[in-house]
C-alpha cells in the first residue's frame, strides 16, 4: 500500500538561494522544533554519501521523506504507505511549515501527484474515504492474489526484511493479519470499513491519541526488538523510542492491554530500575498480557551470491560489502564470505575454499557429521575449543560456480544447536 508523490520549489531571484548545507540546516531546524514537530523525540535524519539528498524519518516504522537540492531547485519525495489519513495530513502540514520558513512554494509534480488530492483540497474526511477505498482495493487483490497460489504477503514492511520461515496470510508492522480480516473488510459497509481501518493504520485520525502512540511502540517492537539486552548503541536507542512511545500512550490512555512483559524487560536493559518498578507496580493481573513477538521466530536471510540462511529474527545483520556478511547476537557471531568462479565443479571448488580455511595454518578442528540440507551444495564442517570457553565452527560450502566459507562463534553450549540448525539450512537460491 503506496501513496507517493513528488513536490518541488525552486529559488528565485527575489531571495538569496541558499547553499546545500545551509538549506538542509534550516530544515532539520524546522523539524527538530518540538512545539511543531510532536514526533522529535523518535525521529532522526541522515544525509547520503554525495551529500545532495536530506532523508528525515519522523517514525520508525514508515517511510523516511527525501529532500533532494539541485540546480536551484528542491525536490521531496513523500511515501505514506500503510500509516494512514492522520500521518498523510501531518506530513503535509510539515512541508507547510517548511515553506513559510524558507519563503517557498512547493508544487506537486505533474505526474506524480498526491493520489489523494489532498496537497491541493486539504479535505481530512475526504482523504480518511482515500485510505479506506485504497485499503478496499487492497485487500481485494491480497485475496486474489491468494486464490491463485502466493502467501505470505508482507504489507509495507522494511526494504530487504527477511522471510519468517512460518506460513501466515500477511504481515504488517502492527503483526500479523489473517485472510478473514481482509474478506470481512471487503464486505464491510461504509461505516464498518472506517472502524476496521482505525484498527489497521497506525495513524488514522488527525489527533496523536493514545491508539497513535501504543500503536507506534507495537510496531517498533514488531519490527525493531530482538528480546535480548542491546548490543549497539542504534539498538538502545530504539529501545528509548520504544519507551517513549509507551510513556505518551500510558499519559493518554492507562487502562490499554500493555505488553506490561515486554515493558519491563526493556527497562531492565535501559538500567531504568525506577521505570521497571514504575510498570510492574501497573500491571493488571487480572487482564491479559499483549504477547507480541515474530522477532522470536526464524526466518530466512539473503547472503551475497545467491546463498541462503536461516536465523532467529533476533539475529544483528551488518553487510560490509558485497561478499562479506555478519551476524551479531549476544552469545553469538557468525561471518560469511562468498566466492564466485567460472568453474561449474563443486569438487574443484571445495578443494579451493578448503585452501583459503588453511591460509593461516591453524586446526580446523574436529569433522562433524553435519551438512547443508541443501541438494545443490556440498559442504564440511569442523568445529574447535578456543580459549575461555569460546568455541569455533568452520564451514565451507560448495555449488556450481559458488562458494561459501563460513564462522560459527559461541561461548554458551545451548547456542551450540542454534548454529548446527542454521548450518543446515544453507542453502542456494535459484
Amino acid at each position: 500500500m503506496n501513496v507517493e508523490f513528488l513536490l518541488s520549489a525552486t529559488f528565485d531571484n527575489r531571495r538569496v538561494i541558499p547553499s546545500q548545507d545551509r538549506l538542509f540546516k534550516a530544515i532539520v531546524s524546522s523539524l527538530n522544533e518540538v512545539n511543531i514537530n510532536p514526533l522529535v523525540m523518535i525521529s532522526e535524519f541522515s544525509i547520503i554519501e554525495d551529500g545532495s539528498t536530506l532523508i528525515y524519518s519522523f517514525h520508525p516504522s514508515a517511510d523516511p521523506i527525501y529532500f533532494e537540492f539541485k540546480t536551484d531547485t528542491l525536490f521531496i519525495t513523500i511515501s505514506t504507505g500503510s500509516f494512514g489519513a492522520g500521518y498523510h495530513r501531518f506530513i503535509v502540514g510539515v512541508l507547510d511549515r517548511i515553506a513559510r520558513r524558507l519563503d517557498i512554494e512547493f508544487k506537486e509534480d505533474s505526474v506524480h501527484k498526491d493520489p489523494s488530492g489532498y496537497f491541493k483540497s486539504r479535505n481530512f474526511e475526504a482523504l480518511k474515504k482515500f485510505f479506506v477505498n485504497s485499503l478496499a482495493d487492497y485487500s481485494k487483490m491480497l485475496i486474489t492474489h491468494h486464490d491463485n497460489g502466493f502467501s505470505n504477503f508482507m504489507i509495507s514492511m522494511p526494504y530487504n526484511y527477511p522471510i519468517i520461515e512460518k506460513e501466515y496470510f500477511a504481515l504488517s508492522s502492527l503483526g500479523y493479519w489473517g485472510k478473514n480480516w481482509f474478506t470481512d473488510f471487503i464486505d464491510a459497509d461504509e461505516a464498518s470499513r472506517l472502524s476496521l481501518a482505525s484498527d489497521f493504520f497506525i495513524w488514522d485520525t488527525e489527533e496523536m491519541n493514545a491508539k497513535f502512540w501504543f500503536k507506534s511502540f507495537i510496531s517498533m517492537i514488531w519490527l525493531y526488538f530482538p528480546f535480548r539486552e542491546a548490543i549497539d548503541y542504534k539498538e538502545k536507542t530504539m529501545y528509548k523510542k520504544i519507551m517513549y512511545a509507551f510513556q505518551e500512550s500510558y499519559k493518554k490512555d492507562p487502562n490499554l492491554r500493555y505488553p506490561w512483559d515486554i515493558l519491563v524487560d526493556i527497562s531492565h536493559y535501559l538500567d531504568d530500575e525506577n521505570l521497571a518498578k514504575f510498570i510492574g507496580s501497573k500491571k493488571n493481573m487480572h487482564q491479559p498480557n499483549v504477547e507480541i513477538g515474530f522477532r522470536l521466530e526464524n526466518a530466512r536471510y539473503s547472503i551475497a551470491a545467491g546463498f541462503t540462511i536461516v536465523l532467529p529474527m533476533r539475529m544483528n545483520v551488518f553487510k560490509n560489502d558485497k561478499s562479506l556478511m555478519e551476524f551479531k547476537d549476544i552469545n553469538i557471531y557468525i561471518a560469511m564470505q562468498a566466492y564466485s568462479f567460472a568453474n561449474e565443479e563443486t569438487d574443484v571448488i571445495m578443494e579451493y575454499v578448503l585452501k583459503q580455511i588453511d591460509i593461516a595454518g591453524e586446526d580446523k578442528g574436529e569433522k562433524l557429521d553435519i551438512k547443508s540440507n541443501s541438494k545443490n551444495i556440498e559442504s564440511l564442517v569442523y568445529e574447535k575449543e578456543l580459549e575461555d570457553n569460546d568455541h569455533i565452527i568452520t564451514v565451507a560450502c560448495a555449488a556450481k560456480k559458488l562458494a561459501l566459507l563460513a564462522w560459527f562463534t559461541y561461548s554458551r553450549t545451548e547456542d551450540r544447536d542454534i548454529c548446527l540448525e542454521a548450518i543446515k539450512s544453507i542453502d542456494i537460491e535459484n
